[in-house]
């Protein structure tokens, strides 16, 4: 029986790295982690394990049906659970993060297209960028105005990093729909943190950022919400 196998990793991490194949808890052999390979397995197998790393590897595993025996052929894409730069991180410490996907021969010769394929949005107007803006500019400006109070430079790197945030968004009108909630939902919870380091002595202006601040969430599930009907018509 032959195992084909394609794998796909965002950005050719592990591209040096070896990934070792067991079939049936027996060491088959080992592969480079990038592009496509050929082995023969046993005609017997009912269990291919993929293996990447030595300490604490990641793992993942297929099991063969009736009808790959009948075939003699057995395509497999491997690829990593990644969701966005900004949750890599924690993606690389689950046990889930090397994924394996019995394939048919059609699904095979796309593996890689398909996977690299980033799941966007489009953001259809201009109001969640402009109260993201509005709301770290506020923040900036008091931080700087309030000169006794000694927490407001921590309101003023909240409000730095927040105003270019809305600056990228206000200019591009596609975006990685995880990366656009990690960093709308980081601004918001960075905005309600900026209420404990201002002073609230400059007309009720804790209240005008916790307004704001529920209002950008309004508008931030609108646009997700317009994603997902958009979606919906075109299938």
């Amino acid at each position: 029986m032959i195992l084909n196998v394609k794998i796909s990793f965002v950005n050719g991490w592990f591209s040096y790295r070896n990934i070792k194949i067991f079939t049936d808890d027996n060491f088959c052999t080992s592969i480079n982690a990038n592009g496509n390979h050929s082995i023969e397995i046993p005609d017997d197998t009912k269990e291919i394990l993929f293996q990447l790393g030595a300490i604490y590897p990641y793992k993942t595993a297929v099991s063969l049906t009736s009808i790959d025996y009948n075939e003699g052929k057995v395509f497999v894409g491997l690829s990593l659970n990644h969701r966005g730069m900004l949750l890599s991180l924690y993606d690389s410490l689950k046990s889930n993060y090397l994924q394996s996907k019995m394939l048919s021969i059609e699904e095979y010769l796309v593996f890689d297209k398909n996977i690299n394929q980033k799941d966007l949005i489009i953001l259809k107007n201009l109001k969640s960028s402009l109260l993201l803006f509005l709301i770290s500019l506020i923040i900036l400006i008091f931080s700087v105005v309030q000169q006794n109070n000694d927490l407001a430079p921590f309101a003023f790197l909240i409000g730095l990093t927040s105003l270019i945030t809305s600056l990228v968004y206000y200019n591009e009108k596609t975006v990685e729909r995880n990366t656009y909630k990690v960093r709308i939902i980081s601004s918001v919870m960075l905005f309600v943190l900026s209420i404990y380091f201002l002073d609230n002595s400059y007309l009720f202006l804790h209240w005008i950022i916790l307004i704001f601040t529920i209002l950008l969430v309004f508008f931030f599930i609108e646009n997700l919400r317009n994603n997902e009907n958009t979606n919906l018509k075109d299938a």
